[in-house]
């Protein structure tokens, strides 16, 4: 049996990875200067913080629409037995109910609800992948992503405010003090939702070393 583990681009694991793991990825539009681009398609991370750099305005996600998931889906369905689709958290984005109701129109998609994002949902994508070699059903693989789903729970450190600050993240007398005052906020993932949980003061390099110690 072939199943075709597939996640949307914010699983954020490498070239490397989803060419040998044989992962499909479903890119999340970007929004810059209102035209709207695919993530790691036509427009790059390094594109997006230059343009945010230069201060000619910020850029938006939007939820991957429930065309987008078809015509991802039906690119697998031929040719494999089923599809594991894992998506971004639904605590976060809408992504995973567009994914559900685009898997309404085929026989063998099954959706995962990651309650993730980053490297939390990419170790998700990573076990499906490796179940899937070792020959596991569709039905095996969602049932031990179930259990797996509140054992990860992924955080990270944020050296500066500024890119939440002008996405409309955060207030601008949150981003200052945080500057003035040397804060390093950890953002925590828990229960699909993104909590603020420590708070670090100093350096980044050294914060990172308290981070992960």
């Amino acid at each position: 049996m072939r199943i075709k583990i597939s996640s949307d681009s914010v699983c954020d694991l490498t070239k490397e990875q989803l060419e040998k793991y044989d992962i499909g990825i479903v890119p999340l539009p970007i929004i810059k200067n209102d035209v709207t681009y695919k993530d790691g398609v036509d427009i790059m991370p390094e594109d997006i913080f230059a343009y945010v750099e230069s201060g000619k305005g910020v850029c938006h996600t939007s939820a991957i629409n429930v065309a987008d998931y078809q015509e991802a889906f039906g690119r697998f369905v031929d040719t494999y037995d089923a599809i594991v689709h894992i998506t971004l958290s639904s605590g976060i984005s809408s992504c995973y109910q567009n994914a559900v109701i685009a898997a309404a129109d085929f026989k063998n998609v099954y959706i995962v609800d990651s309650l993730n994002l980053s490297t939390g949902c990419g170790h998700l994508v990573l076990d499906a992948a490796l179940m899937a070699e070792q020959g596991m059903s569709a039905e095996e693989i969602v049932k031990r992503l179930e259990e797996l789903k509140p054992k990860v729970e992924a955080s990270f450190v944020i050296d500066s405010l500024l890119y939440l600050w002008k996405g409309g993240r955060c207030s601008g007398v949150a981003a200052l003090g945080a500057n003035v005052l040397k804060l390093k906020p950890c953002i925590e993932v828990k229960n699909g939702k993104m909590e603020v949980g420590k708070k670090y003061r100093g350096n980044f390099e050294k914060v990172i070393i308290q981070y992960v110690t």
